[in-house]
């Protein structure tokens, strides 16, 4: 490109930004690097799975699988499904090389069209919408113990939600390492806050605590239709295990690292969910459970007494390190995409110094902004939860279908197909659950899903567009790179 000349990219490198380097790209070439080892990889995808869910609202297992022994075996179960689908991407991680997570792999098995559903709804609502629900979430319980008994207000949670948004993304344009650090960091915190509740838990089942585990499957029982909302309910505390591959092109020997990362976090956070669950239940009664906005908070106040404040501590630990993790992991799916020429040229570029994807985490920061100010943007997530599943099942059955489109394609992992059967059949379930419970929010949902298709024609179907526009274009291109000192990769990465 004529315009990247003008920065004498080959002059301008961070030695600090290339120190770790694999070997497969250049050590002067302004691209992505592989910079994030196994533990890193791990970091990340437990750091986007364990977010709010766990301390917050566990309940919606429990009331929808009727008794404690039902909610137990439910986590149980929603773990070794998670670890179905842990492994299928882990397939998919380690034969394709390409980042860009499940936008590559539908755009590989299907083509660009599907490909550009599923990325339309992730970058407008989904991904900057989780992310500013989870920086709310992280704002409410920072400024918690600053008030009371007394809910923070409004404006202040948007305040410092905001900052929390600002502050993520503006490290993660300057470091990939940084980033990376401050996961792990969180990451070993949520996982610190979590052994408290586990081994106070374990303290009081030694001490006979048991009073309510004892009651096994009694309860109001349960159903085929309400035991799937369950399931439903409990997965989504484990979704997250995408994470990685949508940063393919910067994980450190990823036909090791893949399967071992997805495989090894999802046991690990499947422990850690069950009995986390135990200990709940060694204090709180089903009743109380079902009557806490906040089960983790009520359990600290019940089981550590003085040190309750731990709790709220953990929960906005454990938020924050989710924000990063989302920063990190959603930025790079966009930056594929627009490398593909599927979203807008500006968002396929890196800094020339720090090779990061600066336009595409501004682009990602300011669409979460500007839905973290409008307070209901969970309504949002609503309307395009059962797209996600959907999306899931396609991408697990282009994996079925690649391996007839493209048999000679290495695969170091390879699952066998009855995992990959199972998982898509689980995926097409939830969907046909969360559209009978909600067919409202199920048709809003296909309606935003349906406004991707004009955006589609004119950015990636129409490509003979007059004089004059594509002059302009070229021209804030420029103007763009120059203030932002951004380039497109010089070398391939995959």
């Amino acid at each position: 490109m004529e315009q990247d000349s003008v920065y004498e990219v080959k002059k301008r490198r961070a030695s600090a930004a290339s120190s770790a380097i694999s070997s497969d790209v250049p050590e002067d070439a302004v691209a992505m690097k592989r910079q994030i080892n196994l533990f890193a990889s791990i970091a990340i995808i437990m750091g986007s799975i364990i977010g709010s869910g766990i301390f917050i609202s566990p309940k919606g297992v429990l009331e929808y699988s009727g008794s404690v022994a039902g909610a137990l075996l439910v986590w149980t179960m929603c773990g070794v499904i998670a670890m179905l689908g842990g492994m299928c991407y882990a397939e998919l991680g380690s034969s394709i090389k390409k980042g860009g997570g499940e936008y590559t792999y539908l755009n590989e098995a299907f083509g660009e069209f599907l490909a550009f559903l599923m990325l339309w709804v992730n970058f407008i609502i989904v991904s900057p919408g989780n992310c500013a629900i989870i920086a709310q979430t992280f704002a409410i319980y920072a400024i918690a113990p600053f008030y009371g008994d007394c809910d923070p207000p409004a404006w202040a949670v948007t305040l410092i939600a905001e900052a929390c948004i600002i502050l993520v993304y503006s490290y993660n344009c300057y470091s990939v390492k940084g980033a990376t650090w401050v996961q792990n960091i969180f990451t070993v915190a949520k996982v610190l806050g979590l052994a408290i509740i586990i081994v106070t838990g374990i303290v009081f089942l030694f001490m006979g605590y048991t009073e309510y585990l004892e009651l096994g499957f009694q309860g109001p029982g349960t159903n085929i239709f309400r035991l799937s909302l369950a399931f439903y309910n409990g997965l989504f505390a484990y979704v997250g295990w995408a994470g990685m591959n949508n940063m393919a092109e910067e994980i450190v020997n990823p036909k090791r690292n893949f399967p071992i990362a997805a495989i090894s976090s999802m046991a690990i956070i499947t422990v850690i969910y069950v009995m986390t669950n135990v200990a709940y239940f060694t204090v709180l009664s089903p009743q109380e459970m079902l009557a806490s906005s906040a089960v983790a908070v009520t359990w600290g106040e019940l089981a550590l007494g003085s040190a309750a404040w731990l709790m709220p501590v953990a929960v906005a630990m454990s938020t924050f390190g989710a924000v990063n993790g989302a920063a990190l992991a959603n930025s790079r799916y966009a930056f594929v995409a627009a490398r593909d020429g599927m979203l807008p040229t500006a968002l396929s570029m890196i800094h020339i110094e720090y090779l990061t994807p600066m336009p595409t985490l501004i682009a990602m920061m300011l669409i979460t902004c500007l839905l973290c100010m409008y307070q209901d943007t969970s309504s949002l997530i609503n309307y395009t939860g059962f797209s996600y599943w959907l999306f899931v099942g396609i991408v697990v059955t282009g994996l079925l279908w690649l391996r007839y489109k493209q048999p000679d394609l290495e695969r170091p992992f390879k699952v066998p197909v009855l995992v990959a059967v199972t998982f898509a059949l689980i995926c097409y379930t939830l969907v046909f659950v969360s559209i009978f419970a909600s067919p409202f929010e199920a048709v809003l949902g296909t309606i935003i899903i349906i406004t991707a298709v004009p955006f589609y024609f004119y950015g990636v179907v129409w490509r003979d567009k007059p004089t004059k526009l594509r002059s302009f274009l070229d021209g804030s291109l420029r103007v763009l790179q120059k203030w932002m000192m951004v380039v497109r990769q010089e070398v391939q990465t995959f």
